[in-house]
């Protein structure tokens, strides 16, 4: 008795470890579709998922390996500049990140195709407010005309300086948090006065390479194909048993 659930433990267990790496493949998948679906999107950084090897008991003194996925980080690395000639295109050049208000709160951005909204505010978009350094939001008069916007974020228009945009950096910028629309949450308090510099008339193109990319989804594809491949045969191998013990025991 104690012989035969030892070995349905075994055969259940090969199972369970190819089924934790079809979900682990599965979530990569999703993942790198994502980053192909955002080659041209704004400051998008291209994301990858963390790894790690879960070990269980298996009766003594083997242990096994599941696969699980803990965690999405990004890729920090600058994407291209592209110039666009609009006066509220903003590029980031070096480290750094736009902030932007919220209703949840401050959030931040690469993605600087900015407007002027009807009060005159900087904005994203999604009507977000751009905020200054002292974290109010930027006010660029209508009156004020197409402003001039230096790389040290400072913002001048017909009558003089009308503020300064505030950058950020952050220790560890992989582990920000992506919330759709470009936005990004942090876990950690911001570093005021990023190193980086503002390119106006320009755009941060996304950092995605396409060809990686696509190599990673044909490699997570036949990885998947291969560990199925793999179940199959372990189920044949499974029924098969079955039925020569039930003939013998016939």
């Amino acid at each position: 008795m104690l012989a035969g659930v030892g070995r349905e433990t075994v055969m259940d267990t090969t199972s369970y470890i190819a089924l934790s790496r079809q979900i682990a493949l599965q979530r990569a998948l999703g993942v790198v579709a994502n980053n192909v679906a955002n080659l041209g999107t704004t400051g998008f950084k291209a994301q990858s998922v963390l790894f790690e090897t879960v070990l269980e008991r298996a009766g003594e003194p083997r242990t096994v390996a599941f696969v699980q996925d803990v965690a999405t980080v990004q890729d920090p690395s600058p994407g291209p500049i592209l110039p666009t000639g609009a006066p509220f295109d903003l590029a980031i050049q070096g480290p750094g990140w736009l902030t932007v208000q919220t209703p949840a709160g401050e959030r931040y951005t690469r993605a600087g195709q900015l407007l002027r909204n009807a009060q005159g505010e900087l904005v994203t978009p999604d009507g977000h407010p751009v905020l200054d350094e002292g974290g109010r939001p930027i006010v660029v008069p209508a009156s004020e005309g197409a402003p001039t916007i230096a790389a040290d974020g400072t913002i001048s228009g017909r009558t003089g300086m009308l503020g300064r945009i505030r950058l950020v950096s952050f220790t560890a910028p992989e582990r920000l948090r992506p919330e759709g629309s470009g936005l990004l949450a942090a876990d950690e308090p911001p570093i005021p006065g990023a190193p980086g510099s503002l390119v106006q008339g320009a755009l941060e193109g996304s950092n995605v390479k396409a060809v990686l990319e696509i190599t990673r989804l044909i490699e997570i594809t036949r990885a998947f194909e291969g560990t199925q491949k793999m179940l199959d045969t372990h189920h044949e191998l499974t029924r098969r048993a079955v039925e020569r013990l039930g003939s013998v025991n016939a």
